[in-house]
């Protein structure tokens, strides 16, 4: 399930879960799809460039809506999509259709698995091999979906995991809810070098679990250009109330890319090893302040001037955030993906009927920024359900004569009011 590739100097971490005597993966059943995992999957660069749009917009829409708190967040889009994407395999009709236009996915047809999956190989393949101090790179992709015992699936949906996500199916009793979510953490552990804990909660699961679909995603990297621990100090940092307060800022004198206009300052940091980077975007006060704010930041981007390489001076603080377990479907259903997560749901891409709905979408995500570099890390769940059954047709009753009523203590039996009505 892990596809590994080191390098030097750069790492990414995906999530971590954790609990007390949790059952070894290795006693969890596997199984697989037909088709083996694709390892050279075909595309075009127009097409890549499609899909990384896509992700890109969809990127934009998530974080603005999880950013409204103005609070600390750290959040994968990235892991997100690729549980989406998963579990897109198996939708159909108006299902299908939403997850289309919230995930802005450019096409209608199944391509998008091959692409996610030839994206997916690109970034893994993207980084150099070793850097001057002989410090790992390492990129880690991992997915699983994890079934209900006695279910049924359609291969095809089983196939699309197989051979585009590398996912087998593990065999989970979903009835015993703490079991359940001790194995799917125990997984999410294995994945994160222990980072992220406890994504998947017993309250997620029920008799009624049909599957849950994981991702994972790590990264830990080092900066091409280090910053000197000893010059940190602390330094103030303006708050949006405008309060100041004293925290650990890093200093840094080096050639970067930066752009610095009057609303808006970036910077670049290149991590060592590869073509990753972290993109620091500064707003102004007044720009956070104002009503359009990171709505009107984000959609105008593109027209600030192209970061250009200058000798900086730079201070920023360090900074390590990890949030509680993020719930989406508010996000998704705000990015119009809202049938999915209702009984007129269609997976029958995933049981042959429509008789599943999607009950979480959870995610957990955590990152640590000092002078030696960045460890970040991100894991996503997403829960399908049994829909309730259809109840039986109400007996109907019609109180059209004269009637006797009574006002008791269940408790007691006691009656307390008694009475006839002969005519309302």
């Amino acid at each position: 399930m892990i596809r590994k590739i080191s390098f030097v100097a750069l790492c990414i971490t995906i999530l971590a879960g954790c609990t007390a005597n949790p059952t070894p993966s290795s006693q969890i059943k596997n199984l697989t799809g037909k088709l083996a995992y694709e390892t050279s999957p075909q595309f075009t660069e127009a097409e890549l460039q499609q899909l990384v749009a896509s992700q890109n917009e969809f990127a934009g829409a998530i974080f603005l809506h999880q950013a409204e708190a103005r609070e600390n967040l750290v959040i994968s889009p990235f892991s997100l999509y690729q549980a989406l994407s998963m579990l897109y395999s198996g939708a159909a009709g108006e299902t299908a259709s939403e997850m289309r236009l919230a995930m802005r996915l450019p096409w209608e047809d199944a391509r998008v698995h091959r692409l996610v999956n030839a994206l997916n190989q690109q970034l893994l393949n993207s980084a150099g091999s070793e850097t001057a101090d002989g410090q790992p790179f390492e990129l880690q992709m991992a997915n699983a979906l994890w079934a209900a015992k006695e279910r049924q699936y359609q291969q095809a949906f089983l196939d699309t995991l197989s051979q585009n996500y590398n996912a087998g199916l593990k065999i989970l009793d979903f009835t015993d809810a703490s079991d359940a979510s001790n194995a799917i953490n125990t997984w999410v552990a294995e994945q994160t070098e222990q980072k992220i804990t406890q994504l998947a909660d017993p309250s997620m699961f029920s008799a009624d679990t049909a599957l849950a679909l994981t991702n994972a995603v790590y990264f830990k990297a080092a900066w091409q250009y280090p910053f000197n621990e000893a010059a940190t100090t602390d330094e103030p940092f303006t708050l949006l109330s405008g309060e100041q307060q004293n925290v650990p800022t890093m200093h840094l004198s080096e050639t970067l890319k930066v752009s610095v206009t009057e609303e808006l300052t970036r910077v670049q940091l290149p991590y060592a090893g590869g073509t990753m980077v972290m993109e620091i975007v500064m707003p102004s006060l007044d720009l956070w302040n104002s009503p359009e704010g990171l709505g009107q930041l984000w959609s105008t981007q593109a027209n600030y001037p192209e970061m250009q390489p200058v000798y900086v001076s730079l201070s920023m603080p360090k900074f390590r955030i990890e949030t509680p377990t993020m719930d989406l479907i508010p996000a998704l259903n705000a990015n119009g993906m809202r049938l999915a997560f209702t009984d007129d749901a269609d997976f029958s891409g995933i049981s042959g009927d429509q008789s599943l709905y999607v009950s979480t979408i959870a995610q957990k995500a955590f990152i640590d920024v000092n002078e030696q570099g960045t460890e970040a890390s991100a894991a996503t769940i997403a829960v399908v359900r049994q829909k309730s059954a259809p109840g039986e047709e109400p007996l109907q009753i019609t109180i059209d004569r004269p009637f006797i009523f009574q006002i008791r203590d269940t408790a007691t039996g006691a009656i307390l009011f008694v009475g006839t009505v002969m005519q309302p």
